[in-house]
Formats: C-alpha cells, sequence, structure tokens
C-alpha cells in the first residue's frame, strides 16, 4: 500500500437566519442583501460563518471542523484540508 496525500478545498458561506419568523428560509449573505437591500440586523436576524467541504472518502458534505475526527485528517492549512488517502497498488 502507498499513502498519498489529498488536498480538498473548503468553502466558506454566510448564511443568514431569521430568528423571529422561523418559517422564512435561511439564505445566503448576498441573496439576503440583494432581496431587502440592507444589512442583516440584530436581534431579528443571525449571521453563521460555515466552513464546508465534500468529503473524499464518501462524498458527502461536511463541516471542515467534522474532520478532526477522522483517522485520515492530517492537518487544516489556510482554506484547504489534507488528508490521507490509501491506494492499493
Amino acid at each position: 500500500m502507498q499513502a498519498t496525500i489529498r488536498e480538498v478545498p473548503i468553502r466558506k458561506l454566510k448564511i443568514v437566519v431569521d430568528l423571529e419568523n422561523p418559517l422564512n428560509p435561511a439564505l445566503i449573505y448576498e441573496d439576503f442583501r440583494e432581496k431587502y437591500g440592507e444589512e442583516p440586523k440584530p436581534p431579528r436576524y443571525k449571521v453563521l460563518n460555515l466552513e464546508l467541504l465534500v468529503c473524499p472518502e464518501d462524498q458527502n458534505v461536511i463541516l471542515a471542523s467534522e474532520c478532526s475526527k477522522c483517522p485520515r485528517f492530517i492537518r487544516r492549512r489556510n482554506d484547504n484540508i489534507y488528508c490521507k488517502e490509501t491506494a492499493m497498488l
């Protein structure tokens, strides 16, 4: 077996959540500004910063913080996750 290193980019999203009306859908920050023409103002709106990536093992979308639980995880550097890929030769 030979181990190689994968570099997986992290995608950062700002999501706006309406805390007063849970039936309003969460919106991407830019979409909120385009739709309402203003910045989201607390306490009604909360802006969440999400860091997401596609796991190379199972192709599921996960939070970047979940990678540290994986035995193949090596480290995070800048906006990338580095993990081991084991290839059978």
